[in-house]
């Protein structure tokens, strides 16, 4: 178990909760400021293991001395002390990516123009019951079970962002990942009543007494550790474990594999997970494999503070959509909402103008920057313009301000209840959590499948990139200072024009290549 949870907050991962009682200060002058809320303790966090039926069926440990010396810390220490650097965690190097196994395939469906009334509509019904092939373990060293995340990560974090940690954890270690999230720890996607449904006396078997361990890498010389491989802790033991709830993944995701609890090819495999450490800030600021949005540590190796903003992301990017690929596909009904909303995407401009509460870590980006470039699209020849946003604001001023054969271009979400007024979080403003995923994903979808990305530092916008990596050489990232030479005549003479040419030609325009 953790040994001081508050200690693993920091950083980037500070408490979001103590971030948003702040917003009131920079609310919309004209809007009524509500009485602030006294700030309160920072609550318990809730235990994220999965229940067993028998309480003593785990042996117990006498009194977590092990665990103390392994994450390397004291019961006193302060908040600029040692914690979670280890000098005698296993040295390793973990920055690999194993080759591609299987590939999940995409999904199988048949779209009805006439029927977009009903696909639009929100479907909060039940994901529909699998049968166990009993074959989904075979090859495989034991089940990773993806239960939680933060506590404040949204949709691009949560089911892109770290996903794909786990996914690469998953795949370095040759363990079967299980992506079933049954507690409301991560607030932002979790729905207390659409995830909740289903009965929760559902019972499977699979083996205890292996944990996830410890690592650390030795191009660090501080000793930051992350997770490493999986240690045997106990004598491996049969173990009852229960199933709660829908597991949120599959109401807007494929399986990522064959696995159902129940599968008897896995009932002798050992069932580990990731504690609250391991994720923040174990595989979230320390891990060297796992994909960022943004730069938010001091870590040296994994930051790269020297080298320009898109050369850091390009290695994460390019292991993430390989991973995306392997695992990561929207169901039926996401599919069929964006060919309802974005029926034509050929040469199209995607524009992801995050507000809300990203004043809090980063740039917010005002829609004149992105209009510079949408009047020079649309002269240009250009098609529809796909725009998602967190702001109703931002949807006014388009919509009022902007030039009429600009704004008759725009294409966007209809009826969307996730629109923040100010700076609050799209997901802190009462909407259904369930609601605001389909939302957010909706939208991620659609830009992956625009021609053109304008975008700033967001975990949604790196989303779409993992699932459209092409896209990348047709994008701008407008909170970028080394892309400052891609101002609108960049995007007109080289970018436009990518469009209209095969792969290499594609280069010869970008980079000058023969």
């Amino acid at each position: 178990k953790s040994k001081s949870k508050s200690k693993s907050k920091r950083a980037h991962t500070r408490d979001r909760e103590s971030d948003r009682e702040s917003q009131h200060e920079h609310k919309n002058q004209h809007e009524v400021e509500p009485k602030p809320k006294a700030k309160q303790g920072k609550e318990k966090e809730p235990e994220p293991q999965i229940e067993s039926q028998d309480e003593g069926d785990e042996p117990s440990e006498e009194d977590g001395s092990a665990d103390k010396e392994e994450e390397g810390q004291s019961g006193d220490e302060s908040e600029d002390d040692d914690y979670f650097k280890d000098e005698n965690a296993e040295l390793v190097n973990w920055d690999y990516y194993p080759k591609l196994k299987q590939v999940v395939k995409d999904p199988a469906f048949t779209f009805d123009q006439s029927k977009c009334d009903e696909y639009l509509k929100l479907d909060t019904s039940p994901p529909k019951p699998r049968s166990p092939t009993h074959t989904a373990c075979n090859d495989y060293a034991g089940v990773l079970h993806i239960q939680h995340f933060d506590q404040g990560g949204a949709s691009g974090t949560i089911f892109f962002q770290f996903m794909v940690g786990f996914l690469q954890w998953a795949d370095q270690h040759n363990y079967l990942p299980w992506i079933h999230m049954d507690d409301g720890y991560t607030k932002p996607i979790w729905d207390p009543v659409v995830h909740t449904q289903g009965p929760n006396n559902r019972t499977f078997q699979g083996m205890a007494g292996m944990e996830v361990g410890w690592a650390r890498d030795k191009r660090d010389p501080k000793n930051n550790i992350f997770p490493g491989k999986p240690v045997q802790k106990h004598e491996l033991h049969k173990k009852t474990y229960k199933l709660k709830g829908t597991g949120v993944w599959e109401h807007y995701f494929m399986p990522p594999n064959d696995f159902v609890p129940g599968d008897k090819s896995c009932e002798g495999k050992p069932f580990v997970k990731f504690n609250d450490d391991h994720i923040v800030p174990g595989m979230h600021s320390n891990a060297p494999w796992a994909p960022r949005a943004w730069r938010f540590s001091d870590i040296k190796y994994i930051f790269k503070n020297d080298i320009p903003l898109d050369e850091w992301f390009e290695p994460q990017r390019r292991h993430a959509a390989e991973t995306v690929k392997r695992y990561i596909r929207f169901n039926p009904m996401m599919e069929r909402r964006v060919s309802c909303i974005f029926p034509n995407s050929k040469f199209s401009l995607g524009m992801h103008i995050r507000h809300g509460d990203k004043w809090i870590e980063r740039e917010v980006i005002p829609p004149a920057t992105f209009l510079r470039y949408a009047k020079a699209f649309v002269e240009n020849g250009g098609g529809s313009i796909f725009v998602a946003t967190d702001s109703a604001l931002v949807i006014e001023e388009i919509m009022e301000k902007w030039p009429k054969h600009v704004a008759d271009r725009v294409v966007r979400q209809p009826a969307v209840a996730g629109l923040s007024r100010n700076g609050t979080a799209a997901f802190d403003i009462g909407v259904s959590s369930h609601r605001t995923n389909v939302e957010a994903l909706t939208d991620l979808v659609a830009l992956s499948k625009c021609t053109f990305l304008l975008h700033g530092l967001s975990a949604l916008s790196e989303a779409a990139l993992y699932m459209s990596p092409e896209l990348v050489d047709r994008s701008i990232n407008l909170e970028d200072e080394d892309q400052h030479y891609k101002d609108v005549k960049y995007f007109v003479e080289k970018m436009i024009p990518l469009a209209k040419r095969s792969k290499d030609n594609r280069r010869r325009i970008l980079y000058g290549e023969p």
